[in-house]
């Protein structure tokens, strides 16, 4: 568990507002990163507690991946989908009943991050490439009968 500096927690904030076209981003939180890239948010009262002899296997609120640019979890897209104006995907009825079913959904001339956004509540990312829109919903948050 790694807590982020305020540079590396402001350089991320930045990269989420010009990608979503976000005008004002504030998360009155602490940001701390994983072995495997992802960014969790957790109050900034954690910081004033003594860990050290603390075996933490997970903590706080999974927010937003970062290996691969940045993948913003289901949590992550209702935190910041309401500001965004930009890389937003909109959803009709049946696409929405596919997407919580797991599957990849066919579009045409758009690339990178989107956030899945279906009337007014959001669904996470998907990644368009290839006349595609990859679906990140992990397997046990997927919907068998909608």
């Amino acid at each position: 568990m790694k807590f982020m500096n305020k540079k590396q927690t402001d350089k991320i904030i930045k990269e989420l507002k010009e990608y979503y076209g976000i005008k004002e981003l504030k998360l009155n939180c602490s940001f701390y990163m994983n072995n495997k890239y992802k960014i969790y948010l957790i109050s900034k009262e954690i910081k004033d507690l003594d860990t050290k002899d603390l075996r933490i296997n997970g903590l706080g609120l999974y927010f937003l991946n970062v290996s691969k640019g940045l993948r913003l979890s289901i949590e992550g897209s209702q935190i910041i989908g309401k500001k965004a104006t930009k890389n937003i995907h909109e959803l009709g009825d049946n696409e929405i009943r596919e997407w919580l079913k797991g599957y990849d959904l066919d579009c045409k001339g758009i690339n990178g991050y989107k956030l899945i956004k279906h009337k007014d509540d959001f669904y996470g990312v998907g990644f368009a490439s290839n006349d595609k829109i990859k679906n990140f919903v992990p397997k046990y948050r997927r919907i068998k009968n909608v």
